[in-house]
């Protein structure tokens, strides 16, 4: 499942991780890691020298979605991100299982942990990706911020869209593969 492949590639997107220790996919690109029955996980998994980063994207602009389709998968997206379901079925299980996955198969190395939901859904503002960030934070009782002392090492959940998560993180743009 670890690959030393810096570049993670699914569909029509592509991220180079250039410096990581490892980047491995937990779906393995929709085929699973054995026990997608139980867990479900997390586009990418990026194990740097210094930090784990947990990486989930999401992709209703891909240029490959028929152009009949186009429209109304943006707009069933969009909807999923105005109700509770994106967090509650998507961002917030990914992570939980990602979490209970990786420490039951390999262990959690004690370094800091970031979560990144990636939506690629050009309309989303930066208001509305702060609000679903705060969302997916205070998701099942505020616990992702930790007892009042805070975790024993750094824990951190950020939600982008396509342009924010290459102002943020130029050294590693995420990129479109087709037109």
């Amino acid at each position: 499942m670890t690959s030393s492949a810096s570049v993670w590639a699914e569909k029509d997107l592509r991220i180079d991780f250039a410096g990581a220790v490892a980047v491995f996919s937990l779906d393995q690109h929709g085929k699973g890691h054995g026990l997608t029955h139980r867990f479900k996980g997390v586009d990418i998994v990026v194990e740097w020298q210094d930090a784990i980063w947990l990486v989930e994207v999401k992709d209703p602009e891909n240029s490959r979605i028929p152009p009949q389709h186009l429209t109304m998968q943006q707009k069933n997206f969009q909807e999923t991100v105005a109700s509770k379901s994106l967090i509650e079925q998507e961002l917030y299980p990914k992570l939980i299982d990602t979490l209970l996955f990786l420490a039951l198969d390999r262990g959690i190395p004690a370094k800091p942990l970031r979560y990144f939901a990636i939506l690629c859904l050009s309309s989303l503002d930066p208001v509305q990706l702060s609000h679903l960030q705060d969302k997916l934070l205070r998701h099942d009782g505020d616990w992702l911020k930790g007892p009042s002392e805070g975790w024993g090492k750094a824990f951190s959940a950020h939600i982008f869209n396509l342009e924010s998560w290459n102002r943020n993180f130029p050294k590693y743009p995420l990129t479109r593969i087709g037109g």
